[in-house]
């Protein structure tokens, strides 16, 4: 997708807007799922979406295609990482085991984001322990199994409107099983992945809202930037030190546009947008570290740490 493209999505009369469940339901539809450029399919997908929420779920399941790219082009996604104790790879208690029947996973999984809408989950499990350090692979799982048990959450455990559960699995059949290490080539990369995809989904949910919001036309030239900036970003490896910089500098820009709105918005912007809900804040050590690091590769020390 090009910018004049984008552009042209950006203005295109907007569709009624739909509820969560329509939403989702939607994101299978041909004109979102026969996409193979993902920034295409974010920015169709959030210009569809209408809301806080959706433009959060439209992120999530682009995120999880740019990491897995065999996933079915209809499917709805679920990532799925943290057991009891947390997210830490010496965590992961969820075994893979390979019987004769086939590769099965055993094991809990809390904190399911989509996993109660989704076709396909992508699991981290257990191949067991070398050299004091736990083993991780991601598989893949098809939902429509009777050997998962969805558990759901309490209200003080949801996340909004966003469709979230604990799973259960007793020897869950697998689909297929990825050969790489979880955590270095999935579980690390996702955040920040799904961080940068989330924030322009959102953009372009605001962008797209103006006249409801009584946004000004200077505001959202503004978010016009950080959009245009941001499918830059998503277009990168995402990796490499000058594509983290690029990165952090969006994602800066993009907090600070946010607290901004935030500070006095107008009653129609406040009862539309939820700005007390905060952004960008999972991972931003991990974000640090990874600007750091990044500078490091340069040749320079990071000494503006605060910034």
């Amino acid at each position: 997708m090009n910018n004049t493209e984008l552009m042209d999505l950006l203005h295109s009369p907007r569709p009624k807007e739909m509820r969560a469940a329509p939403f989702i339901d939607g994101l299978r539809a041909d004109n979102i799922a026969g996409q193979t450029d993902l920034f295409a399919r974010l920015a169709i997908s959030a210009s569809y979406a209408g809301s806080q929420t959706n433009a959060t779920i439209a992120g999530h399941q682009v995120a999880v295609r740019r990491l897995f790219g065999n996933t079915p082009a209809d499917a709805v996604t679920a990532f799925c990482v943290s057991e009891a104790r947390g997210p830490h790879p010496r965590y992961i208690e969820t075994r893979l085991l390979h019987t004769d029947q086939g590769p099965v996973i055993t094991g809990q999984k809390m904190w399911g984001t989509m996993a109660p809408a989704a076709d396909v989950l992508y699991i981290a499990a257990s191949i067991g322990q070398e050299e004091g350090q736990n083993q991780l692979r991601m598989v893949a799982v098809n939902t429509n199994q009777s050997t998962i048990e969805q558990i759901p959450l309490p209200p003080e455990r949801q996340a909004g409107d966003v469709p979230i559960c604990d799973l259960n699995f007793q020897a869950t059949a697998v689909r297929e099983v990825l050969a790489e290490d979880a955590y270095s080539h999935y579980i690390k990369p996702f955040r920040l992945i799904e961080d940068v995809f989330s924030t322009v989904a959102m953009q372009i949910v605001l962008y797209r809202a103006g006249d409801q919001t009584r946004l000004t036309q200077t505001a959202r030239e503004d978010l016009l930037a950080l959009i245009i900036q941001g499918k830059a970003v998503a277009e990168s490896d995402m990796a490499s030190p000058g594509a983290i910089l690029v990165l952090t500098s969006y994602l800066r820009s993009s907090q600070r546009q946010w607290q901004e709105f935030g500070k006095n918005p107008s009653s129609d912007l406040a009862e539309y947008w939820h700005f007390d809900r905060p952004i960008l804040k999972v991972a931003e050590r991990a974000r640090a570290q990874r600007r750091a690091n990044a500078w490091a590769d340069l040749g320079e020390p990071l000494a503006d740490v605060h910034n």
